[in-house]
C-alpha cells in the first residue's frame, strides 16, 4: 500500500517525496499499522482532529469488510486447488510492490551519498542479524542524521550563507 499511498499524496501536492518519505518514517516508528498511523498523521495535517478521525476510519474500513469477508469464507475455500495457486502467485507481486516502495523512498532518502546507503546497510544489518529493537536502530540513526546535518550543514539541502571576504 506504501506506493499507492506515495504515488497520491505526491500526485495530489499534498506532500512532496521527501515530506513522504519524512512522514512514514515518522509513522513507522510508533506503534500500531503504518496505514493507520499515516492517515491519523495526513487527517490532522490537513483538517485537524476530526479529519484525523475521519482519515482513520476511511483507512480501515475497507479492510475490515473484505477481512470479515474473507474469514466468512476462507475456512470453505482454504482447500480449494484455486485459491492456494492464487496465494502462490501473489506472494511475488507483493515481493515486487515492496521492492517498488524501497526503491523509491530510496530515491527520496538520497541513499546515493555514501553515509545514507551506509547507515541503511547497518540498521538493516542490526534489526536482521542482530536482533537488536526497531525503536532503538531508529533512534541511532536519528542521532547519527542529527550529527551529520550539525557538522555538515550543506548536507541538510539547503544552501549554506557564506560570508563575504573582504
Amino acid at each position: 500500500m506504501l506506493p499507492a499511498l506515495q504515488e497520491e499524496l505526491t500526485k495530489r501536492c499534498w506532500l512532496t517525496d521527501e515530506e513522504c518519505l519524512d512522514a512514514i518514517s515518522l509513522v513507522n516508528g510508533l506503534p500500531g499499522p503504518l496505514v493507520v498511523n499515516g492517515a491519523a498523521f495526513m487527517g490532522y495535517r490537513m483538517k485537524g482532529v476530526g479529519g484525523a478521525f475521519a482519515a482513520v476510519l476511511g483507512a480501515i474500513t475497507p479492510s475490515i469488510a473484505v477481512i470479515l469477508a474473507v474469514a466468512a469464507l476462507f475456512s470453505d475455500l482454504a482447500e480449494n486447488n484455486y485459491v492456494q495457486a492464487f496465494f502462490l502467485g501473489a506472494r511475488p507481486a507483493v515481493c515486487a510492490l515492496l521492492l517498488y516502495s524501497m526503491v523509491r523512498m530510496g530515491r527520496s532518502a538520497r541513499l546515493k551519498r555514501w553515509y545514507n546507503a551506509a547507515l541503511a546497510a547497518a540498521a538493516l544489518l542490526a534489526v536482521r542479524f542482530f536482533d537488536m529493537p526497531h525503536a532503538a536502530v531508529i533512534l541511532a540513526a536519528a542521532a547519527a542524521g542529527i550529527l551529520v546535518c550539525r557538522f555538515k550543514p550543506e548536507e541538510q539541502g539547503e544552501e549554506v550563507e557564506h560570508e563575504p571576504s573582504d
